[in-house]
């Protein structure tokens, strides 16, 4: 791209126009916008891994160190994909550690430092009065089935697409392909927020705009570069 220090020796004010322009061009996608795509944990919902696992290790009678490695060797992410139930998961750590887990501890400990972000949801109405919003999320059933009874996520969305129903997670192409499947949108006309960088790059890879979620007040700039007003 041209730098805005290349630009010939011409008249001072032109000059100055062509270099606005320039600036103006690199800050504004050249994109209408049709449908915003939310993540949810990380950008309305919080979720305090930490607080979860020293609970369940608390629970299983093991260290948090000793917790955390069994989880990760028992799930390998096959929980958020849908692809073992709680019953299972339950069942593997318990044999793993060593265990008296039951379902009902789990669920109350796996949830336990879920929250809703108020100000998050409150935009959410007002931007629902300018697009259609998706859902796109990398989430097993115990905290879906949670936030959905304490809070009624699914009423700020016109669309729900959860990785352990559809049996993908981000980053990875197929989910993001959900998103335009269910939409009939081209991905151009597409906006994803996500908190973590790796998915956002993975839905760019897609052709989805996509930026990362940092707080309420980034979010508000990052709009209004894309013409969003809110």
């Amino acid at each position: 791209m041209l730098s805005p220090f290349s630009v010939p020796d011409i008249h001072h004010a032109h000059r100055l126009k062509i270099m606005q322009s320039i600036k103006i061009n690199q800050a504004t996608p050249n994109t209408e916008i049709k449908l915003l795509v939310f993540d949810m944990g990380g950008v309305f919902v919080s979720y305090e891994w930490k607080t979860v696992c020293h609970g369940l290790a608390q629970a299983a009678g093991v260290s948090p160190e000793a917790f955390v490695a069994t989880f990760d060797q028992v799930n390998k992410s096959h929980y958020e994909r849908g692809k073992l139930t709680t019953t299972e998961l339950v069942n593997r750590l318990n044999q793993a550690l060593g265990s008296n887990l039951t379902e009902e501890e789990f669920h109350v400990l796996w949830n336990s430092s879920l929250d809703e972000d108020v100000q998050m949801t409150n935009l959410f109405q007002e931007l629902r009065q300018q697009f259609p919003l998706y859902l796109l999320s990398n989430i097993n059933d115990s905290n879906f089935t949670f936030l959905e009874n304490k809070f009624n996520v699914s009423r700020h969305f016109n669309e729900l697409i959860l990785s352990h129903e559809v049996g993908y997670i981000k980053p990875e192409p197929e989910i993001y392909h959900e998103v335009l499947k269910r939409s009939g949108m081209e991905p151009r006309h597409c906006l994803f927020i996500d908190d973590l960088q790796p998915n956002v790059e993975g839905a760019r890879a897609v052709g989805l705009n996509a930026f990362q979620f940092t707080g309420l007040d980034d979010l508000r700039i990052k709009f209004n570069e894309f013409g969003i007003r809110v």
